[in-house]
Protein backbone atom coordinates (compact mmCIF):
# COMPACT_ATOMS: atom_id res chain seq x y z
CA UNK A 1 0.00 0.00 0.00
CA UNK A 2 1.50 3.38 -0.96
CA UNK A 3 1.95 6.02 1.71
CA UNK A 4 -0.82 8.62 1.52
CA UNK A 5 -0.89 12.25 2.58
CA UNK A 6 -4.39 13.69 2.89
CA UNK A 7 -4.36 17.48 2.80
CA UNK A 8 -7.62 19.22 3.67
CA UNK A 9 -8.85 22.46 5.27
CA UNK A 10 -12.12 20.73 6.27
CA UNK A 11 -11.62 18.04 8.89
CA UNK A 12 -12.89 17.02 12.34
CA UNK A 13 -13.52 18.18 14.94
CA UNK A 14 -15.23 20.50 12.46
CA UNK A 15 -18.79 19.31 11.89
CA UNK A 16 -20.36 18.59 8.54
CA UNK A 17 -20.60 15.95 5.87
CA UNK A 18 -17.25 16.62 4.20
CA UNK A 19 -15.34 16.43 7.49
CA UNK A 20 -17.07 13.18 8.45
CA UNK A 21 -16.39 11.69 5.03
CA UNK A 22 -12.70 12.51 5.23
CA UNK A 23 -12.44 11.12 8.76
CA UNK A 24 -13.92 7.84 7.49
CA UNK A 25 -11.46 7.87 4.57
CA UNK A 26 -8.51 8.41 6.90
CA UNK A 27 -9.73 5.70 9.26
CA UNK A 28 -9.94 3.18 6.43
CA UNK A 29 -6.35 3.91 5.37
CA UNK A 30 -5.12 4.52 8.93
CA UNK A 31 -1.99 2.37 8.63
CA UNK A 32 -0.65 4.23 5.61
CA UNK A 33 -1.96 7.78 5.91
CA UNK A 34 -0.90 11.11 7.33
CA UNK A 35 -3.51 13.85 7.49
CA UNK A 36 -2.44 17.50 7.21
CA UNK A 37 -5.30 19.70 8.37
CA UNK A 38 -5.97 23.13 9.77
CA UNK A 39 -6.06 23.57 13.56
CA UNK A 40 -9.52 23.71 15.13
CA UNK A 41 -10.92 24.17 18.60
CA UNK A 42 -10.86 20.70 20.12
CA UNK A 43 -8.47 19.26 17.55
CA UNK A 44 -5.95 18.04 20.14
CA UNK A 45 -8.48 15.76 21.77
CA UNK A 46 -9.72 14.49 18.41
CA UNK A 47 -6.22 13.82 17.08
CA UNK A 48 -5.27 11.88 20.20
CA UNK A 49 -8.16 9.46 19.77
CA UNK A 50 -8.69 9.14 16.01
CA UNK A 51 -6.28 6.25 15.44
CA UNK A 52 -4.17 7.75 12.66
CA UNK A 53 -1.53 10.46 12.33
CA UNK A 54 -2.74 14.06 12.07
CA UNK A 55 -0.53 17.11 11.60
CA UNK A 56 -2.10 20.50 12.25
CA UNK A 57 -0.87 23.61 10.46
CA UNK A 58 -2.31 26.69 8.80
CA UNK A 59 -3.20 25.88 5.21
CA UNK A 60 -4.34 29.28 3.98
CA UNK A 61 -3.19 32.83 4.65
CA UNK A 62 -5.15 36.07 4.53
CA UNK A 63 -2.29 38.47 3.94
CA UNK A 64 -0.79 36.97 0.79
CA UNK A 65 -1.96 35.79 -2.62
CA UNK A 66 -2.35 33.03 -3.57
CA UNK A 67 -3.80 32.16 -0.17
CA UNK A 68 -3.13 28.44 -0.67
CA UNK A 69 0.66 28.83 -0.71
CA UNK A 70 0.94 27.00 2.66
CA UNK A 71 -0.73 23.95 1.06
CA UNK A 72 1.83 23.92 -1.70
CA UNK A 73 4.64 24.34 0.82
CA UNK A 74 3.42 21.42 2.94
CA UNK A 75 3.18 19.12 -0.07
CA UNK A 76 6.71 19.99 -1.15
CA UNK A 77 8.21 19.96 2.33
CA UNK A 78 6.73 16.56 3.17
CA UNK A 79 7.41 14.94 -0.20
CA UNK A 80 9.60 12.28 1.42
CA UNK A 81 6.71 11.25 3.68
CA UNK A 82 4.23 10.17 1.02
CA UNK A 83 3.89 8.40 -2.32
CA UNK A 84 0.50 9.85 -3.29
CA UNK A 85 -1.07 13.12 -2.21
CA UNK A 86 -4.85 13.15 -1.70
CA UNK A 87 -6.52 16.55 -1.59
CA UNK A 88 -10.10 17.49 -0.84
CA UNK A 89 -11.78 20.08 -3.12
CA UNK A 90 -10.57 20.80 -6.62
CA UNK A 91 -9.86 24.49 -5.90
CA UNK A 92 -7.69 25.62 -4.28
CA UNK A 93 -6.33 22.36 -2.78
CA UNK A 94 -6.13 20.72 -6.19
CA UNK A 95 -4.25 23.69 -7.58
CA UNK A 96 -1.63 23.36 -4.84
CA UNK A 97 -1.31 19.63 -5.49
CA UNK A 98 -1.02 20.11 -9.25
CA UNK A 99 1.77 22.67 -8.97
CA UNK A 100 3.53 20.73 -6.20
CA UNK A 101 3.53 17.58 -8.32
CA UNK A 102 5.82 19.29 -10.82
CA UNK A 103 8.39 19.77 -8.05
CA UNK A 104 7.93 16.55 -6.08
CA UNK A 105 7.17 14.18 -8.96
CA UNK A 106 4.50 12.70 -6.69
CA UNK A 107 1.05 11.92 -8.16
CA UNK A 108 -2.09 13.30 -6.56
CA UNK A 109 -5.75 12.33 -6.26
CA UNK A 110 -8.60 14.84 -5.89
CA UNK A 111 -11.75 14.23 -3.84
CA UNK A 112 -14.68 16.35 -5.06
CA UNK A 113 -17.90 16.96 -3.15
CA UNK A 114 -20.30 19.05 -5.26
CA UNK A 115 -20.01 22.66 -4.15
CA UNK A 116 -16.35 22.86 -5.18
CA UNK A 117 -17.20 21.59 -8.67
CA UNK A 118 -20.14 23.98 -8.96
CA UNK A 119 -18.03 26.98 -7.97
CA UNK A 120 -15.28 26.01 -10.39
CA UNK A 121 -17.77 25.98 -13.27
CA UNK A 122 -19.06 29.49 -12.60
CA UNK A 123 -15.99 31.37 -13.88
CA UNK A 124 -14.23 30.63 -17.19
CA UNK A 125 -10.69 30.80 -15.81
CA UNK A 126 -11.56 28.65 -12.78
CA UNK A 127 -13.24 26.14 -15.05
CA UNK A 128 -10.12 26.00 -17.22
CA UNK A 129 -7.83 25.60 -14.21
CA UNK A 130 -10.04 22.96 -12.60
CA UNK A 131 -10.03 20.98 -15.84
CA UNK A 132 -6.24 20.93 -15.95
CA UNK A 133 -6.03 19.94 -12.28
CA UNK A 134 -8.55 17.11 -12.62
CA UNK A 135 -7.24 15.71 -15.90
CA UNK A 136 -3.65 15.62 -14.62
CA UNK A 137 -4.65 13.86 -11.42
CA UNK A 138 -3.99 10.16 -10.91
CA UNK A 139 -7.70 9.91 -10.23
CA UNK A 140 -10.79 11.84 -9.14
CA UNK A 141 -13.03 10.54 -6.35
CA UNK A 142 -16.68 11.65 -6.44
CA UNK A 143 -19.26 11.05 -3.70
CA UNK A 144 -22.09 10.18 -6.11
CA UNK A 145 -22.67 8.94 -9.63
CA UNK A 146 -24.30 12.25 -10.51
CA UNK A 147 -21.20 14.17 -9.46
CA UNK A 148 -18.92 11.75 -11.29
CA UNK A 149 -20.98 12.26 -14.45
CA UNK A 150 -20.78 16.04 -14.02
CA UNK A 151 -16.99 15.92 -13.64
CA UNK A 152 -16.58 13.70 -16.68
CA UNK A 153 -18.84 15.82 -18.90
CA UNK A 154 -17.78 19.27 -17.70
CA UNK A 155 -14.01 18.77 -17.50
CA UNK A 156 -13.40 15.82 -19.87
CA UNK A 157 -11.94 13.70 -17.07
CA UNK A 158 -11.61 9.95 -17.58
CA UNK A 159 -9.98 8.58 -14.42
CA UNK A 160 -12.88 8.78 -11.96
CA UNK A 161 -14.37 6.54 -9.27
CA UNK A 162 -17.48 6.84 -7.08
CA UNK A 163 -17.01 6.49 -3.33
CA UNK A 164 -20.25 6.94 -1.43
CA UNK A 165 -20.20 8.31 2.13
CA UNK A 166 -20.08 5.31 4.47
CA UNK A 167 -21.80 4.46 7.69
CA UNK A 168 -19.17 3.15 10.04
CA UNK A 169 -20.10 0.02 11.96
CA UNK A 170 -18.82 1.49 15.23
CA UNK A 171 -21.31 4.33 14.91
CA UNK A 172 -21.12 7.03 12.26
CA UNK A 173 -22.41 9.45 14.83
CA UNK A 174 -20.18 8.15 17.60
CA UNK A 175 -23.13 6.63 19.46
CA UNK A 176 -22.16 2.98 19.20
CA UNK A 177 -24.51 2.16 16.35
CA UNK A 178 -24.38 -1.59 15.68
CA UNK A 179 -24.30 -3.00 12.14
CA UNK A 180 -27.77 -2.67 10.69
CA UNK A 181 -28.56 0.46 12.66
CA UNK A 182 -29.91 0.89 16.14
CA UNK A 183 -33.33 -0.22 17.24
CA UNK A 184 -35.82 2.52 18.07
CA UNK A 185 -35.52 3.33 21.74
CA UNK A 186 -38.35 3.52 24.25
CA UNK A 187 -36.66 6.50 25.84
CA UNK A 188 -35.92 9.41 23.56
CA UNK A 189 -34.77 12.98 23.73
CA UNK A 190 -37.00 14.96 26.03
CA UNK A 191 -38.15 11.88 27.93
CA UNK A 192 -40.90 11.22 25.37
CA UNK A 193 -41.83 7.76 24.10
CA UNK A 194 -42.70 6.66 20.57
CA UNK A 195 -46.33 7.39 19.69
CA UNK A 196 -48.70 5.86 17.24
CA UNK A 197 -51.61 7.13 15.22
CA UNK A 198 -53.58 9.38 15.82
CA UNK A 199 -50.61 11.39 17.08
CA UNK A 200 -48.77 13.48 14.50
CA UNK A 201 -45.43 12.73 12.94
CA UNK A 202 -42.19 13.95 14.49
CA UNK A 203 -40.11 15.69 11.84
CA UNK A 204 -36.36 16.29 11.98
CA UNK A 205 -33.85 18.25 9.90
CA UNK A 206 -30.10 18.17 10.57
CA UNK A 207 -28.09 20.62 8.48
CA UNK A 208 -26.57 24.04 8.22
CA UNK A 209 -29.22 26.73 8.33
CA UNK A 210 -28.84 27.91 4.75
CA UNK A 211 -31.58 28.51 2.20
CA UNK A 212 -30.85 25.57 -0.08
CA UNK A 213 -31.45 23.00 2.67
CA UNK A 214 -35.19 23.60 2.42
CA UNK A 215 -36.21 24.53 5.98
CA UNK A 216 -38.48 27.31 4.73
CA UNK A 217 -40.23 24.85 2.45
CA UNK A 218 -41.02 22.58 5.38
CA UNK A 219 -42.35 25.54 7.35
CA UNK A 220 -44.55 26.48 4.38
CA UNK A 221 -45.79 22.87 4.19
CA UNK A 222 -46.65 22.91 7.90
CA UNK A 223 -48.64 26.11 7.44
CA UNK A 224 -50.42 24.61 4.45
CA UNK A 225 -51.36 21.54 6.50
CA UNK A 226 -52.80 23.69 9.27
CA UNK A 227 -54.63 26.03 6.92
CA UNK A 228 -56.23 23.06 5.15
CA UNK A 229 -57.40 21.41 8.38
CA UNK A 230 -54.70 18.70 8.33
CA UNK A 231 -52.51 20.10 11.08
CA UNK A 232 -52.82 16.92 13.15
CA UNK A 233 -50.36 15.27 10.75
CA UNK A 234 -47.37 16.80 12.59
CA UNK A 235 -46.80 16.94 16.35
CA UNK A 236 -43.31 18.44 16.32
CA UNK A 237 -40.48 19.64 14.10
CA UNK A 238 -36.92 19.84 15.43
CA UNK A 239 -34.22 21.70 13.55
CA UNK A 240 -30.60 20.90 14.40
CA UNK A 241 -27.88 23.21 13.14
CA UNK A 242 -26.72 26.80 12.90
CA UNK A 243 -26.33 29.28 10.10
CA UNK A 244 -27.21 32.59 8.50
CA UNK A 245 -30.84 31.69 7.88
CA UNK A 246 -31.78 31.26 11.54
CA UNK A 247 -33.17 34.78 11.88
CA UNK A 248 -35.31 34.51 8.76
CA UNK A 249 -36.54 31.10 9.86
CA UNK A 250 -37.58 32.36 13.28
CA UNK A 251 -39.44 35.26 11.66
CA UNK A 252 -41.24 32.84 9.35
CA UNK A 253 -42.19 30.60 12.28
CA UNK A 254 -43.72 33.57 14.09
CA UNK A 255 -45.50 34.77 10.95
CA UNK A 256 -46.95 31.31 10.28
CA UNK A 257 -47.91 30.71 13.91
CA UNK A 258 -45.78 27.57 14.22
CA UNK A 259 -43.90 28.33 17.43
CA UNK A 260 -45.73 25.52 19.22
CA UNK A 261 -44.40 22.98 16.70
CA UNK A 262 -40.84 24.03 15.92
CA UNK A 263 -37.79 23.68 18.18
CA UNK A 264 -34.27 24.90 17.34
CA UNK A 265 -31.27 22.97 18.63
CA UNK A 266 -28.09 24.74 17.57
CA UNK A 267 -25.41 22.63 19.25
CA UNK A 268 -25.87 18.95 20.09
CA UNK A 269 -23.40 16.21 20.92
CA UNK A 270 -23.18 13.08 18.81
CA UNK A 271 -25.00 11.16 21.54
CA UNK A 272 -27.79 13.75 21.58
CA UNK A 273 -27.99 13.66 17.80
CA UNK A 274 -28.41 9.90 17.92
CA UNK A 275 -31.28 10.33 20.38
CA UNK A 276 -32.90 12.83 18.03
CA UNK A 277 -32.80 10.35 15.17
CA UNK A 278 -34.44 7.83 17.48
CA UNK A 279 -37.10 10.41 18.33
CA UNK A 280 -37.94 11.21 14.71
CA UNK A 281 -40.55 9.55 12.51
CA UNK A 282 -39.54 11.31 9.29
CA UNK A 283 -36.35 13.08 8.24
CA UNK A 284 -37.11 16.11 6.06
CA UNK A 285 -34.58 18.02 3.97
CA UNK A 286 -36.02 19.12 0.60
CA UNK A 287 -32.91 20.78 -0.78
CA UNK A 288 -32.95 23.11 -3.75
CA UNK A 289 -30.84 23.23 -6.89
CA UNK A 290 -29.37 26.59 -5.93
CA UNK A 291 -26.66 27.21 -8.51
CA UNK A 292 -23.22 26.05 -7.44
CA UNK A 293 -24.19 25.38 -3.83
CA UNK A 294 -25.99 22.10 -4.21
CA UNK A 295 -26.37 18.83 -2.36
CA UNK A 296 -23.81 16.44 -3.83
CA UNK A 297 -25.29 13.44 -2.02
CA UNK A 298 -26.53 14.05 1.51
CA UNK A 299 -24.93 11.98 4.29
CA UNK A 300 -27.63 12.93 6.75
CA UNK A 301 -30.18 10.94 4.76
CA UNK A 302 -28.05 7.85 5.44
CA UNK A 303 -27.60 8.74 9.09
CA UNK A 304 -31.38 8.91 9.44
CA UNK A 305 -31.74 5.68 7.49
CA UNK A 306 -29.40 3.86 9.88
CA UNK A 307 -31.93 4.62 12.61
CA UNK A 308 -34.83 3.32 10.54
CA UNK A 309 -36.05 6.82 9.70
CA UNK A 310 -37.17 7.38 6.09
CA UNK A 311 -36.51 10.68 4.33
CA UNK A 312 -38.57 13.24 2.47
CA UNK A 313 -36.32 15.02 -0.03
CA UNK A 314 -36.18 16.76 -3.40
CA UNK A 315 -35.81 14.76 -6.58
CA UNK A 316 -32.36 16.02 -7.55
CA UNK A 317 -29.26 14.31 -8.98
CA UNK A 318 -27.16 12.86 -6.17
CA UNK A 319 -29.96 13.11 -3.64
CA UNK A 320 -31.82 10.43 -5.60
CA UNK A 321 -28.89 8.10 -4.87
CA UNK A 322 -29.11 8.70 -1.12
CA UNK A 323 -32.91 8.38 -0.99
CA UNK A 324 -34.62 5.80 -3.21
CA UNK A 325 -38.06 7.10 -4.07
CA UNK A 326 -40.81 4.79 -2.84
CA UNK A 327 -38.32 2.43 -1.22
CA UNK A 328 -36.32 4.27 1.48
CA UNK A 329 -38.20 7.56 1.39
CA UNK A 330 -40.13 9.89 -0.85
CA UNK A 331 -38.77 12.33 -3.44
CA UNK A 332 -40.82 15.31 -4.59
CA UNK A 333 -40.24 17.87 -7.31
CA UNK A 334 -37.87 20.67 -6.37
CA UNK A 335 -39.88 23.44 -4.72
CA UNK A 336 -43.26 21.65 -4.66
CA UNK A 337 -44.63 22.64 -1.23
CA UNK A 338 -47.99 21.03 -1.98
CA UNK A 339 -46.27 17.72 -2.58
CA UNK A 340 -44.32 18.08 0.68
CA UNK A 341 -47.50 18.72 2.65
CA UNK A 342 -49.35 15.93 0.88
CA UNK A 343 -46.60 13.41 1.51
CA UNK A 344 -46.37 14.29 5.20
CA UNK A 345 -50.13 13.84 5.59
CA UNK A 346 -50.13 10.59 3.62
CA UNK A 347 -47.37 9.06 5.75
CA UNK A 348 -49.11 10.23 8.90
CA UNK A 349 -52.26 8.45 7.77
CA UNK A 350 -50.44 5.32 6.56
CA UNK A 351 -48.12 4.21 9.33
CA UNK A 352 -47.63 0.82 7.66
CA UNK A 353 -46.10 2.56 4.67
CA UNK A 354 -43.99 4.76 6.94
CA UNK A 355 -42.67 1.68 8.75
CA UNK A 356 -41.94 -0.09 5.46
CA UNK A 357 -39.90 2.85 4.19
CA UNK A 358 -37.99 3.04 7.47
CA UNK A 359 -37.19 -0.67 7.51
CA UNK A 360 -36.00 -0.55 3.91
CA UNK A 361 -33.87 2.50 4.67
CA UNK A 362 -32.16 0.78 7.60
CA UNK A 363 -31.54 -2.39 5.60
CA UNK A 364 -30.05 -0.51 2.65
CA UNK A 365 -27.84 1.67 4.86
CA UNK A 366 -26.38 -1.39 6.58
CA UNK A 367 -25.96 -3.34 3.35
CA UNK A 368 -24.71 -0.79 0.83
CA UNK A 369 -22.87 1.88 2.81
CA UNK A 370 -20.21 0.06 4.77
CA UNK A 371 -16.70 1.49 4.91
CA UNK A 372 -15.44 -1.48 2.93
CA UNK A 373 -17.93 -0.95 0.09
CA UNK A 374 -17.28 2.79 0.00
CA UNK A 375 -13.49 2.80 0.11
CA UNK A 376 -12.51 -0.72 -0.95
CA UNK A 377 -12.68 0.14 -4.68
CA UNK A 378 -10.17 2.95 -4.10
CA UNK A 379 -7.42 0.39 -3.49
CA UNK A 380 -7.15 -0.11 -7.25
CA UNK A 381 -6.93 3.63 -7.84
CA UNK A 382 -4.32 4.23 -5.17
Amino acid sequence: MPRLLLLTPDFPPRRGGVARYLDAFASFFRDSITVVAAPEIGSEAFDASCGYRVVRTQLVVKWFWPRWIPMFAELVRRSDEYDIAVVSHVLPSGTAAWIASHFTKRPYVVIVHGLDVGLAKRHPWKRLLAGVVLRDAKGVIANSKALERDVRESFRVERTVVSYPPLRTNGWLGVGTPPGGPQRSEDTTGGETPRQDPFGLRLLTVSRLVRRKGHLRILAALKLLRDSGRGEAVSGYRIVGAGDMEGAMRETIDEFGLSDLVTFMREVSDDELGQLYEWADLFVMPTSANGADREGFGMVYLEAASYGVPSLASNLPGVDEAVIDGDTGVLVSDGDVNALAGTIFRLHADRTELSRLGANARERAARDFTVEKSFGPLLKLL
